[in-house]
């Protein structure tokens, strides 16, 4: 019998790009299925052209913690569909409830979801130690069937999306490997580092390689970009959707970014990536995949990590994990990666 499967990853970006393994190896697991993914609104266009997915369900996370009729009737729609198997990566309580709701029989999750007893399978999940995707790979193998499964993550698009890229790319003669990506931004403040020290590594990173240097970011981010890239930057923040962001990610030559979502990019397509963390660590698991890999870190304090995602002021008022941060040797290890 072919399975009919619902898989709920309502979490940030990046967590989402992480997630493209697993729907892959859903539809090896169960070949002939029927793949459903429900995700946060706003997200859904970064897997538009996902070969392994039938069917994607945009949720507006606002409207449903807004109102319980909304949540209710959502829910009442996924029953129609007859899912056999629902696969939660994602650990909210709503999510728990989510799938009990969607009547799949067989509902696989974290023992450590919010209102797991909703789930008929519950999986153990480190919170140190294993990358992300091995996390999301054992809702489906066991450690010895992950030991040669691709932990790379896939990203797709449609060409009429990435039409208006490539035309700005033309205007600005930007050329596959001619240019390094810096994206300065991070949802949490102390994830970032300094615009400062971005600036720094960047204008040097451009003096000592010739090579153009591009900013991007979302729509609030472009004063932050500005502020980089002054003089020299070619800045896109704002201006790109995520199909456009795959696209221009997969020409670069180096990634310079926090601990956020254009790691995630950069290893779908292999590319260098020199990433700062500050308040969070490389032991949480999302740490780049890709083969040329620095990051730029401050051991040996003892209030890292500070949180899970960091925050938005630093909880000692020091914020040594960023400040102390050496440009000199980010720029000496990006010039590095690039050289391969």
């Amino acid at each position: 019998m072919s399975e009919n499967i619902l898989v709920i990853q309502t979490a940030f970006l990046g967590d989402l790009i992480l997630t493209t393994p697993l729907f892959r190896e859903i539809k090896r697991r169960f070949p002939g299925s029927k793949m459903t993914v429900i995700v946060n609104k706003g997200t859904e266009s970064v897997l538009e052209a996902n070969p392994w997915i039938d069917q994607i369900i945009p949720l507006d996370k606002k409207q449903i913690k807004s109102s319980f009729f909304g949540f209710w009737n959502f829910c009442k729609e996924l029953r129609k569909h007859n899912f056999t198997i629902c696969i939660s990566p994602h650990f909210s309580f709503r999510s728990s409830i989510i799938s009990f709701l969607s009547g799949a029989k067989r509902r696989i999750g974290y023992k450590t979801a919010g209102f797991s007893f909703l789930l008929n399978e519950r999986k153990p999940r480190l919170l140190r130690g294993p990358h992300e995707v091995d996390k999301l790979l054992s809702l489906i193998y066991s450690e010895e069937e992950r030991k040669n499964i691709s932990r790379q993550p896939e990203l797709f698009w449609k060409s009429e999306s990435v039409s208006g890229i490539q035309s700005e790319m033309k205007k600005n003669g930007l050329e596959k490997g001619n240019y390094i990506l810096v994206s300065p931004s991070s949802v949490w403040e102390t994830k970032r580092l300094p615009a400062d020290k971005f600036k720094t590594v960047s204008k040097l990173l451009h003096e000592k390689t010739g090579l153009k240097i591009v900013l991007t970011g979302g729509k609030g981010d472009s004063k932050l970009c500005e502020e980089v890239g002054e003089d020299f930057g070619i800045n896109f923040a704002g201006k790109t959707s995520l199909p456009e962001m795959s696209y221009l990610m997969s020409g670069a030559a180096l990634l310079v970014t926090n601990d956020s979502s254009p790691i995630h990019f950069a290893s779908a397509f292999n590319i260098p990536t020199l990433a700062a963390f500050g308040a969070t660590i490389p032991a949480f698991g999302y740490t780049p995949l890709a083969s040329r890999v620095f990051i730029s870190e401050i051991n040996g304090l003892n209030c890292r990590p500070c949180g899970i995602h960091g925050g938005r002021v630093c909880p000692k008022k020091h914020f040594r994990c960023m400040l102390e941060q050496d440009t000199d040797r980010m720029v000496e290890e990006g010039i590095r990666l690039i050289k391969g």
